[in-house]
């Protein structure tokens, strides 16, 4: 898992509605290891490795979204009023850097914050809310920052650029959810082409507007009408001093995050998560099982998309969700690669993800 692209591909800004720079680069890269690449009106973009059509067809799926802010109006003085696209953490915002992507080009900035030295009381310990932040730009006034290029719906992100640790496998930055996602399937397709031997009938799908509600992927499993949906996306892990071990039972660097059931949405199909669990075991891959978290994926919506899928969700573990500074291993990365490859080779037939045998 090479940094050195992760790093590449979180430093593309690509809010929701916006995620053309991502899209752009994973059509680049899958058109180098796949048969057919397309693009359909919504965003969405479409890989295929269809070697053997007999194959049952697994649809590997990753958001190019990432959550980020609108901006409503310049105030006077040049600062700019803004909204959240896909929830941003409130508590983080004040004091925050941020990237302002014009037209023009990407102006920096950040969100405002009052002075510590004027707050008094109660008020230095309560986070405002969004509709009293602004951002910072340096512009001196309305016009200047019309002059920019700022306008209302001009998007904006956070800036993190993907800093290594002292810890070799460990990074954090900005956009790590989901474009670790999106890393992981140039890895598959990449090992996949590489080697002739693997007849296998997939297709590659990056979905757009997932933090805003799962929109792109029930209109990409549509399209592409799988028997198998994986979906791979980052998850809030436990393991920090703010969490009791009861809350995220499960942590960055143990292995990747196979679900069982998400909150208010998917559960693994049984038989596809028996095999994913038998082909983890005999190939020695560390995984953690886990039940309900803070939110649902694109595994979620696709599922729904006909009677016929059979989907999971493998997960990577990830600290500080929804912030500026997530924090990954990168070995749960590596590992979830392994195990989709791994697994490739044994969906051998359609009837094998039946959940029942009927009597003959």
């Amino acid at each position: 898992m090479n940094f050195d692209e992760l790093a590449l591909l979180t430093a593309l800004n690509a809010p929701v509605g916006f995620e053309e720079p991502v899209l752009e680069y994973m059509a680049a890269e899958l058109q180098v290891t796949c048969d057919h690449v397309e693009i359909d009106v919504r965003g969405n973009l479409f890989a295929r490795q269809q070697r053997d059509p007999s194959k049952p067809l697994v649809m590997l799926m990753a958001h190019a979204d990432e959550i980020g802010f609108l901006i409503t109006s310049i105030l006077p003085g040049g600062f700019l009023a803004f909204t959240r696209v896909g929830f941003p953490t409130d508590m983080v915002l004040a004091g925050q850097r941020v990237q302002v992507l014009t037209s023009k080009g990407v102006l920096q900035g950040t969100i405002g914050v009052k002075p510590g030295h004027v707050l008094r009381g109660n008020e230095a310990r309560i986070v405002p809310p969004v509709d009293a932040l602004y951002i910072d730009v340096g512009a001196a006034s309305v016009e200047e920052a019309a002059a920019w290029g700022i306008e209302p719906g001009t998007p904006a992100t956070f800036y993190g650029p993907l800093t290594q640790t002292a810890h070799p496998d460990r990074v954090m930055g900005k956009a790590i959810d989901n474009r670790i996602g999106c890393l992981s399937l140039l890895e598959i397709a990449r090992r996949i082409h590489a080697d002739e031997s693997q007849q296998f009938n997939v297709v590659y799908v990056v979905t757009v507007e997932e933090e805003v509600g799962l929109r792109g992927a029930e209109l990409a499993a549509r399209h592409v009408n799988p028997d198998v949906v994986i979906a791979v996306d980052t998850v809030p892990a436990g393991g920090t001093p703010d969490l009791g071990s009861h809350e995220l039972p499960w942590t960055i660097g143990a292995g990747p995050l196979l679900k069982v059931r998400e909150t208010n949405g998917l559960s693994t199909h049984g038989p596809l998560r028996k095999l994913l669990r038998e082909v983890a075991a005999a190939n020695s891959i560390p995984y953690q099982l886990i039940v309900d978290t803070a939110g649902i994926t694109d595994g979620s919506a696709a599922q729904q998309a006909s009677g016929n899928i059979a989907a999971a969700v493998l997960g990577l573990a990830r600290r500080y969700s929804h912030s500026a500074v997530e924090v990954l291993d990168l070995r749960d990365a590596r590992r979830l690669v392994d195990l989709v490859c791994a697994v490739l080779p044994e969906l051998k037939s359609r009837e094998q993800l039946l959940r029942i045998q009927l009597p003959k």
